[in-house]
């Protein structure tokens, strides 16, 4: 069933989620690594549309604006999250390690009228400062990443189903969008 390929594609790529390959140079770093802690707020974003959405290791360009500001890539895919696990998101101002705090949640939903589907995931995380390099090397806070996917299902164009949605069809490609958001509160030495 492609729907179900597709939701559980999404499901192993929040599991790696935070795990950041560098991509793009340091726009620049409002953190110049001054002995006093700051804190403040951390968000990492990004999103893709059309068929990069709806590829098995999905490639989201990311921008990190708060503390510290910077571009970088992510690339999903790999096993489910689990708590406890520890994961680095590397960037070009540094690593930030997280740690696993929770169950991941999922929620999903279909509408059958307009054949479109989402799906999300959010994952609950702490900053492992002693793990972590650059402008985050010693930081600390809590933090968390939400994978999301959404996209509408072809309909039937034949048969006694003519007119209502596929939902094992593949995706309509112009529809569908991924999207990754880790925000955090930081507190940086």
């Amino acid at each position: 069933m492609q729907l179900r390929m597709k939701l559980t594609a999404v499901t192993v790529a929040g599991a790696a989620s935070v795990a950041l390959v560098a991509g793009v140079p340091a726009l620049a770093s409002s953190h110049s690594g001054a002995s006093k802690a700051i804190t403040g707020p951390e968000v990492i974003a990004g999103a893709v549309h059309g068929e990069k959405a709806l590829v098995n290791a999905t490639v989201f360009p990311l921008r990190w604006r708060g503390l510290v500001r910077t571009k970088s890539v992510i690339k999903l895919g790999g096993g489910g999250p689990h708590k406890g696990n520890v994961k680095t998101l590397r960037s070009p101002a540094g690593n930030l390690t997280v740690m696993i705090t929770g169950k991941p949640h999922s929620s999903q939903s279909f509408n059958a009228k307009s054949c479109r589907f989402s799906f999300a995931q959010d994952i609950p995380l702490t900053v492992v400062g002693s793990k972590s390099s650059g402008a985050f090397a010693g930081a600390s806070g809590p933090a968390a990443v939400q994978v999301s996917f959404a996209a509408t299902a072809p309909r039937f164009k034949s048969g006694p189903k003519k007119g209502q949605c596929n939902p094992k069809g593949k995706p309509i490609a112009k529809t569908a969008v991924a999207s990754f958001l880790a925000s955090a509160v930081l507190t940086l030495k």
